[in-house]
């Protein structure tokens, strides 16, 4: 994935205004500049609707379940005996430690599966947590899709099934279920689902579980989770009595179907989808909404589905679906809430909101480490602002749900493995543990946030310490503010200060000493570009101009336009 946006936000004169007033307070801001893009979340008016291309399945499910096919519950599917791993099991993960992340792995054979083995695989996509009905439970459901991947085959790449894995993670435990998404038919039985299906996002309200596919809504009902008796097969259905689904315990059957292009007819499959495939959408197709990935927000007095299109460069749209009618029942068609979102995001695979914000997962800014092969990024923005880099997360970061009891983001990611080693990963984190308390931020390179933070050498706070590069861990150890010049770290209360007072050498190590107001030496502002300075034109600069873990940060002169390596600045992520 390419970079398409570099957003770059500092405190606004509006905060620093009221930090001045205690006389401590971040660096000041610095006006805003382009970078790759400077555009906002933009409303537009957004007059979509989806239409159900066919009609409720409710009597074709009863028709099953009364032919012999026993239900489960939540609870039963957990029991399935697959275990995953507490914690973030895969390193490096790119995430943020100020905003103190958690989570888990799966298992060895679903870390590892890809489409790219013989015989093809399943990759990870969409994510939610459960709805209030499960308080007390840490519950989450994972949307996933087969793929096969034939070189000489138009398309190569196939995408054949679609199954959810219903997991409950604690701090020593992870265990989990998959659940296969199958479509019922006439003559009480069943079959894999009809289109082509990614499995782009998926969202939990109440017993619903709604699936976006490109052009397609999926509606299943978690009431109906269908025990298998053969799990021996790779079919699908319910033939002599005896019940299948490509080998799962467990089956999940279609409820309805819906579709965001325009010329769909109610109840009408034919008229479902461009050539038959809900993955025609977008730009290149007539510009029908494509429903990339979902969520649920929960904070308005009506809940709704929240959906964003993917696209590589910016303009994917993000659009809300009003719950009234669909969290219920399954009306002819429903309309989307008349105002929706133009993202400047490229690459959104994921979003979320908590009321407030939106978090979307995407492709990383140019200026940020490793951005188009190791890491993706989640961006945060409310409506008309500039979306800006809250962390690096896990490699093809995908979807992304809110919890809003816990006040945690949480996502996944598809990533294969590579050199032998696993990246997939189940992570969340609290974007408000990152913030600054009373004018303590944390002293961080601003391309890289959560990936370099000053800390003391040997987590030491003797005068004379060496500040070094790290790795954010979220330590008050990390914590700096900006008073009256001095740079003081919370912890030691001792000053950022050139060893030898070198204040006008190259290459001086910046250390830990006792703050002298007096002294021009400690003293250091906001250059022009909003970036760390002091009084002889010297910045922050890691030593051989390498933001690695272990490396000194140094003074240097600064250089014009400041390098990255050199944008060091206090502030809260």
């Amino acid at each position: 994935m390419k970079s398409v946006l570099g957003a770059r936000i500092r405190l606004t004169r509006r905060c620093l205004a009221a930090a001045v007033a205690v006389s401590v307070l971040l660096v000041p801001a610095r006006a805003a500049q382009a970078t790759e893009t400077a555009a906002t979340l933009s409303p537009f008016a957004a007059d979509v609707t989806l239409t159900r291309v066919t009609p409720d399945t409710t009597s074709l499910i009863r028709a099953v379940e009364n032919a012999g096919v026993t239900k489960g519950s939540i609870s039963d599917v957990l029991a399935t005996g697959r275990t995953g791993t507490p914690g973030l099991c895969h390193t490096p993960n790119g995430l943020n430690g100020a905003l103190i992340p958690d989570g888990f792995c799966w298992d060895k054979t679903d870390d590892e599966s890809t489409y790219g083995e013989g015989g093809g695989g399943w990759m990870p996509q969409g994510f939610t947590t459960a709805d209030g009905a499960y308080v007390g439970r840490s519950l989450t459901i994972t949307s996933w899709y087969h793929g096969t991947y034939v070189r000489d085959r138009e398309p190569p790449a196939i995408e054949d099934y679609a199954r959810i894995s219903i997991a409950e993670s604690t701090p020593t435990r992870v265990r989990y279920g998959h659940v296969a998404l199958v479509e019922p038919a006439a003559g009480g039985t069943f079959k894999p689902l009809t289109f082509r299906t990614h499995a782009d996002g998926i969202a939990w309200y109440g017993d619903r579980l709604f699936v976006a596919n490109g052009a397609e809504l999926q509606i299943y009902d978690l009431t109906h989770l269908w025990r298998m008796t053969d799990t021996a097969g790779d079919g699908t259905g319910l033939t002599a009595g005896r019940s299948s689904a490509r080998g799962h315990l467990w089956a999940l059957p279609l409820v309805a179907r819906y579709s965001t292009v325009g010329t769909a007819q109610v109840d009408t499959e034919s008229s479902a989808f461009d050539k038959d495939n809900p993955r025609a959408c977008g730009p290149a197709v007539a510009n029908y909404l494509c429903l990339s990935s979902l969520s649920l927000d929960r904070a308005g007095v009506t809940p709704a589905l929240v959906s964003a299109e993917n696209r590589t460069k910016p303009g994917g749209r993000v659009v809300r679906w009003p719950l009234t009618a669909l969290g219920a029942g399954t009306p002819s068609t429903v309309a989307s809430e008349p105002e929706g979102y133009i993202s400047p995001v490229g690459g959104i695979q994921g979003t979320a909101t908590d009321g407030t914000s939106y978090y979307m997962s995407g492709t990383c800014p140019l200026s940020y480490p490793s951005a188009d092969t190791l890491y993706a990024c989640i961006f945060v923005a409310a409506p008309g602002e500039t979306p800006r880099v809250l962390t690096q997360a896990p490699r093809l970061t995908e979807g992304l749900s809110w919890d809003p009891r816990a006040k945690r983001l949480w996502g996944t990611n598809e990533a294969v493995p590579s050199a032998g080693h696993a990246l997939r990963v189940v992570f969340s984190l609290n974007p408000g543990a990152g913030a600054a308390v009373d004018g303590w931020g944390w002293l961080t390179n601003y391309h890289m946030a959560g990936s370099a933070c000053a800390t003391p050498e040997g987590n030491d706070t003797g005068l004379g310490t060496k500040i070094a590069v790290w790795t954010c861990t979220g330590s008050d150890l990390q914590r700096w503010r900006y008073d009256n010049g001095l740079i003081v770290h919370k912890v030691s209360g001792l000053c950022l200060t050139p060893a030898g007072n070198g204040a006008d050498a190259q290459g001086t190590v910046l250390t830990l000493w006792t703050c002298d107001g007096a002294s021009d030496v400690q003293r250091f502002s906001a250059g022009p570009d909003g970036s760390l300075v002091n009084p002889w034109g010297k910045g922050l600069t890691p030593s051989g101009n390498d933001v690695e873990k272990g490396r000194y940060l140094t003074l240097w002169t600064k250089g014009t336009p400041t390098p990255d390596v050199q944008d060091w600045v206090i502030k809260g992520f």
